[in-house]
């Protein structure tokens, strides 16, 4: 069995290292970080069946960093030093998981349970998780971030503090609901795949905008849209049709 160890503090991913070499000849650690930007890197190109997550991570949380992954396809087992959190809530939605300091004992029962794991189960249960990962979203509890690639490592962006996204020739510019702009060595079209599952919307060839920060159309100088912050945006002919159809959408739902 493989696993994995993510916690960002390096004493307790060496601690469970350390009593996880208890059972060397049933699992093999094949990767340990306390840095989420290598976490996600290896998770999302590499094989595992367990991965021990911890809750509390001043970033992003461990629910926040399997919703930056496309697709979790293995068991998670949560780990948390404080029983506050509503560990029963989701007891039947995640594999397991372990209160800190995290023992042999509790480890043993752990891998115990995964080796009595039927193949059918296993493969329903991954979409359970990621059914629990969208209810904690829709409830407000967790916020969708995306990762954005800066010069010292990784910056996490909630999805629905962004206005609108800009083309740079290879970079991409980032409006932020806060005023801010953030600037990065992807182009607009890598940011449109990531954001089109949060139904952004290309309205042009250098613009990817959030809906939600809508405020006005615009008919005249071949069309556009002002933006909350201010900004108006050109919108080309091909998708004018598209930006009025959501338009009158809008106004169709929350008209007074």
């Amino acid at each position: 069995m493989k696993v994995a160890i993510i916690d960002d503090e390096t004493h307790c991913v060496e601690s469970l290292a350390l009593e996880l070499e208890h059972f060397k000849g049933e699992i093999e650690i094949a990767f340990a970080t306390s840095k989420v930007e290598e976490a996600l890197t290896y998770l999302k190109s590499s094989s595992i069946d367990l991965l021990f997550l911890d809750i509390e991570m001043p970033r992003v949380n461990g629910f926040e960093l399997l919703d930056l992954i496309d697709e979790v396809n293995f068991e998670v087992v949560f780990t948390t030093a404080y029983s506050q959190y509503a560990l029963k809530a989701f007891q039947y939605k995640a594999f397991d998981y372990l209160l800190k300091p995290i023992g042999t004992e509790e480890l043993a029962e752990v891998i115990k349970k995964y080796n009595g794991y039927h193949q059918g189960l296993k493969a329903e249960r991954e979409g359970e998780l990621m059914d629990f990962i969208s209810s904690l979203k829709k409830d407000n509890i967790i916020k969708s971030k995306i990762a954005v690639p800066v010069s010292e490592g990784l910056e996490f962006i909630k999805v629905d503090e962004i206005i609108y996204a800009q083309s740079q020739n290879n970079y991409t510019v980032l409006y932020l609901s806060d005023q801010s702009t953030l600037l990065f060595s992807k182009t607009l079209k890598e940011v449109e795949k990531t954001l089109k599952k949060y139904f952004f919307i290309r309205i042009h060839q250098s613009y990817l905008i959030n809906p939600n920060y809508m405020k006005k159309y615009f008919r005249h100088d071949g069309g556009g849209v002002l933006m909350e912050n201010g900004q108006s945006l050109p919108i080309s002919q091909r998708k004018k049709e598209e930006i009025i159809t959501l338009f009158e959408a809008i106004a169709k739902n929350k008209s007074l």
